[in-house]
C-alpha cells in the first residue's frame, strides 16, 4: 500500500507555491537508527587527528646519570630520574600520536544510512525547499531571504547547493551559523549535525535522487 506525503515549496518571500508530493519510496523506506549511528562513528573516527601525545621515559630530556649510588644510602635504589615513578618522568601507557582511529565504512552502507537521512527529514519538516534561490550573490539578498522564510539569525542551518548554483557560495559564506555543501558531497555526518536544511526545488530533486 503505497503512503503519499506532501512538502510544501515556498518562493523567496515566504509564501507557499505549491505542494511536491514525495515518492512513496522515501515515506515507506525504515530507518534503522544502529546503522545510522555506525556510519557516523565511522565518519567521526575518520576525522579525529590523534594529536594527543604523551612522552614515554625514553623521550623525556635528562636523566642519563644515575640520581645517587645503588647500595649505602638507605634510599630506593634508582636508575633515572626520568622514570615514570618521578614526578616530570616520563609517562607509561599515555596517549600517543601515532595512533590510528580509522574506521573502514562500505560504500554500500553510507548510502544507505545517507537515504534514511535524507528521508527522515522530508518525512519530519527539516527540510525548506525554495522554488529557487535568488541569483545575486550578495549576503544582504541572503539575509533577507533567511528572515522571509524565519530562520533565526545565528541558527545553524545547511545549504545545500547544486553544481549550478555554486556561485551562490559567496552570498552566503558571511551568514552567522550557515554551512554550505554541494548536494552531491552531502552524507550521513554532515547531515545530522545540522538541525534544519534548506534546498531549492532543483536541489529537492536530486535529494530525493539518493533515497529512490
Amino acid at each position: 500500500m503505497s503512503k503519499s506525503v506532501n512538502i510544501s515549496i515556498v518562493d523567496s518571500a515566504g509564501q507557499p507555491v505549491r505542494e511536491f508530493a514525495l515518492p512513496a519510496e522515501v515515506a515507506l523506506l525504515k530507518v534503522k537508527p544502529a546503522m545510522v549511528h555506525q556510519v557516523v562513528v565511522g565518519y567521526a573516527s575518520n576525522k579525529r587527528a590523534g594529536t594527543a601525545h604523551t612522552k614515554n621515559r625514553a623521550e623525556v630530556s635528562g636523566g642519563g646519570k644515575k640520581p645517587w649510588k645503588q647500595k649505602g644510602t638507605g634510599r630506593a635504589r634508582h636508575g633515572s630520574i626520568r622514570s615514570p615513578l618521578w614526578i616530570g618522568g616520563g609517562v607509561t601507557f599515555g596517549p600517543r600520536n601515532e595512533r590510528n582511529y580509522t574506521k573502514r565504512t562500505p560504500q554500500q552502507l553510507k548510502k544507505k544510512a545517507l537515504s534514511m537521512v535524507v528521508a527522515d527529514y522530508l518525512l519530519s519538516g527539516k527540510v525548506i525547499v525554495v522554488n529557487e534561490f535568488p541569483q545575486a550573490d550578495k549576503t544582504k539578498v541572503f539575509a533577507t531571504l533567511f528572515r522571509s522564510l524565519k530562520i533565526k539569525t545565528g541558527k545553524r542551518v545547511l545549504v545545500l547547493l547544486m553544481d549550478k548554483e555554486k556561485n551562490l557560495r559567496r552570498g552566503l559564506a558571511n551568514l552567522p551559523g550557515v554551512e554550505i555543501m554541494g548536494v552531491k558531497q552531502l552524507n550521513a555526518y554532515d547531515g545530522l549535525s545540522v538541525q534544519q536544511w534548506l534546498v531549492s526545488e532543483a536541489g529537492l530533486a536530486q535529494l530525493i535522487k539518493l533515497v529512490v
